[in-house]
């Protein structure tokens, strides 16, 4: 899924989906196999030798990385150095999204002509996906290349994103617009990227959310950026949209 050929489109979404997930649990594998400090591009130096001292050591791990493959086994990796390398992908990932300010947004790339193809990236300008970084430092620093390169590459990548807690202009658009239809009836529209700035594991969670929002009887997607809400009668639209807005940001800060 991250190397080699990509999957088949489906197994590919399903991998995207689980991915965040599997980074959290593995980062805090990663944090306890090798004693990592809170999230830093300083600590990079000596992560990334750690991983490549271990890269081959024979370990029981579980779960295994989904990507380990023959390719990596004959290349002198063991499923324990791969988890170790997926530790050291959710740890760059974090050192991103403390910059940021909240989670990274994971995608699947669907673009048959980019590199990435059916593999999850970061939807933010300037970030090659983490895994992609890390996965070519070690094997470079298995050649003989520096240790510091990753830490130089996530430095680079980092120059060029906002501080934490500065919006960009795109999170300072809208994320709800709500018109009225009828009474109790409201007809909500998103922006139309809408699925790529929430995430596919949170985007299909977003009929939930709507539905879930204090006055909401009811709520149904029509479109991929338009949904219909029913509600009791006397509610401000001002009001509703405020707490529509509420609810999908913090879809996509979780």
């Amino acid at each position: 899924m991250l190397i080699g050929d990509p999957a088949s489109p489906d197994r590919a979404r399903d991998f995207c989906a689980r991915w965040p997930g599997l980074l959290r649990d593995r980062l805090a594998w990663f944090v306890a196999e090798v004693g990592a400090d809170a999230p830093a591009p300083e600590a990079l130096d000596r992560l990334v030798v750690a991983v490549v001292d271990r890269i081959g050591e024979e370990r029981a791990v579980e779960p295994v990385p989904e990507w380990y493959d023959a390719s990596l086994a004959s290349a002198g990796w063991s499923a324990y150095g791969a988890a170790l390398a997926e530790g050291l992908t959710a740890f760059v990932a974090e050192v991103y999204a403390a910059r940021l300010g909240r989670p990274l947004p994971w995608v699947l790339d669907e673009d048959p002509k980019s590199a990435y193809h059916l593999k999850p990236v970061v939807d933010v300008e300037g970030i090659a996906p983490p895994w992609r970084q890390v996965i070519g430092t070690v094997r470079q620093v298995q050649s003989g290349t520096d240790p510091g390169r990753l830490r130089s590459v996530v430095e680079h990548s980092l120059a060029q994103l906002p501080a934490s807690g500065s919006a960009s202009p795109e999170q300072e658009v809208d994320l709800v617009e709500v018109t009225a239809v009828d009474r109790g009836r409201w007809q909500v529209s998103f922006p139309e990227d809408i699925d790529a700035r929430l995430g596919r594991a949170a985007y299909a969670d977003l009929e939930d959310a709507l539905a879930g929002v204090d006055g909401v009887t009811a709520a149904v997607m029509e479109d991929r950026d338009r949904a219909v809400l029913s509600t009791g009668e006397g509610i401000d639209r001002a009001d509703l949209e405020g707490r529509l807005t509420r609810a999908v940001s913090a879809l996509r800060d979780r």
